[in-house]
């Protein structure tokens, strides 16, 4: 057992140097100069201002790049606890278009893994939204998993290279709302439990057996914990940096969840994918407000009977109705439309139906926006200032590599005066 834990360490040693070496020498071959000096990363784009014209998103991606590039030369250090395991399965291949996407939890993965498979040809569907969510991992998908050290070395060397990235905080608190707050047994036996007793001056019996009412605070409290003593981590609420390595592996492409639509047009450009470039196009926004409102309606209905003991069915359904709320789907002014003697009887349809309408009275963007900015503020501004001083601390490198001004989030700001 001792010979073969030293033959992973050897091998993830060699692995991340691999890394390393093949990111220096590309950023040798591939970038260039601005006149004042920024690097810019040319490989992905190979771009010429026709090109930016065409598709002025590209400029972004290359400013995002040089952000990237620019915070990982500072003088700043990060330390990652990623095992090598973990790091292989994150980084999903399509060597037709040397193309290489490392996926992350609540970024946008659902999507983009299904949107891969078509990509890289593995499914005939025309549209992402054709295969079930479930299937996101599915596909018969090629990983660094599967890969010898030498084709990961190639792979790394040839491709253009992908990441989406979100706010932390954001990402953060939709990890919460998706895994805590709402129904979820797994999650809340591994995370609940724990964040419950730990956090809680006299949790109630049924606090402690379930796990199911653990507050935003405990768990910001719970992550801190996490990140500091290198215990029940979770690939859902890990720091994007830990996920991807991003100073090691520098990606030609960042996109960000708060313009996925734009960036995910953008990227099926580059790789030349008009046809599902234009199937998406039509409809971007509606057809995955569709899919999530199906997909978790689904995951909804199917957690009754395994979370009944420890959560009512009609505090279930409303707890659904509002993290669609809180991703600003539909008004946070939407009310709950039934009564508590009508939810065993209450149907799929009926709630999918009663959540277009509830989008139909309120289909504002900029509203949405900013419901869903309210919601975040809300939770954020909850949580006691020496906790958000340790959260801050956590999540900056973050915020530094993707170009995310934190600093101005009120709750930040606040936890500093």
């Amino acid at each position: 057992m001792r010979l073969y834990m030293i033959k992973r360490y050897v091998f993830f040693v060699l692995l991340m140097t691999t890394i390393i070496l093949i990111s220096v020498s590309l950023h040798g071959n591939i970038v260039t100069q601005n006149n004042s000096g920024t690097e810019t990363g040319d490989m992905l784009i190979q771009h010429t201002d026709e090109k930016i014209i065409e598709d002025p998103n590209l400029k972004v991606f290359n400013d995002r790049r040089n952000t990237m590039i620019n915070a990982c030369s500072s003088n700043e250090s990060y330390t990652v606890k990623n095992t090598e395991g973990t790091l292989r399965s994150h980084f999903v291949i399509d060597r037709n278009h040397k193309f290489i996407y490392c996926a992350m939890e609540k970024i946008g993965s659902t999507f983009w893994r299904r949107l891969f498979q078509i990509i890289s040809g593995s499914s005939k569907k025309k549209s992402p939204f054709d295969i079930p969510p479930g299937a996101a991992l599915g596909g018969h998908q090629e990983t660094f998993k599967s890969l010898s050290f030498d084709d990961i070395h190639s792979a790394l060397g040839s491709s253009k290279k992908f990441i989406i990235v979100r706010d932390p905080y954001a990402r953060l608190y939709s990890g919460y709302m998706d895994k805590l707050f709402s129904a979820n047994l797994m999650f809340w036996e591994s995370i609940g439990k724990f964040g419950v007793e730990k956090f809680r001056d006299k949790p109630s019996n049924i606090s402690k057996k379930c796990g199911h009412d653990l507050t935003f605070t405990e768990f910001i409290k719970y992550f801190i914990h996490s990140e500091t003593y290198n215990k029940r981590r979770d690939g859902h609420f890990l720091p994007m940096y830990d996920h991807c390595r991003p100073c090691e592996i520098k990606y030609d492409i960042i996109a960000k969840m708060e313009s996925m639509s734009k960036d995910t047009l953008s990227v099926l450009k580059i790789l030349n994918m008009t046809e599902l470039h234009d199937t998406l196009a039509q409809q971007f926004t509606e057809d995955t407000r569709d899919d999530s409102f199906i997909d978790q309606t689904k995951i909804l209905f199917g957690s009754f009977a395994r979370t009944k003991n420890c959560l009512s069915i009609y505090e279930n359904q409303k707890r659904m109705w509002t993290k669609f709320k809180s991703r600003g789907l539909i008004s946070k002014y939407a009310e709950f439309p039934f009564q508590e003697s009508e939810s065993v009887s209450l149907t799929k349809e009926k709630y999918i139906k009663a959540l277009q309408q509830a989008v139909k009275e309120s289909n504002d963007k900029v509203k949405s926006r900013q419901y869903r900015n309210d919601y975040l503020q809300d939770a954020f501004m909850s949580v006691p200032k020496d906790v958000l001083r340790r959260l801050h601390a956590i999540l900056r490198t973050d915020c530094l590599i993707f170009g995310y001004d934190c600093d101005s989030h009120l709750w930040v700001k606040n936890a500093f005066h």
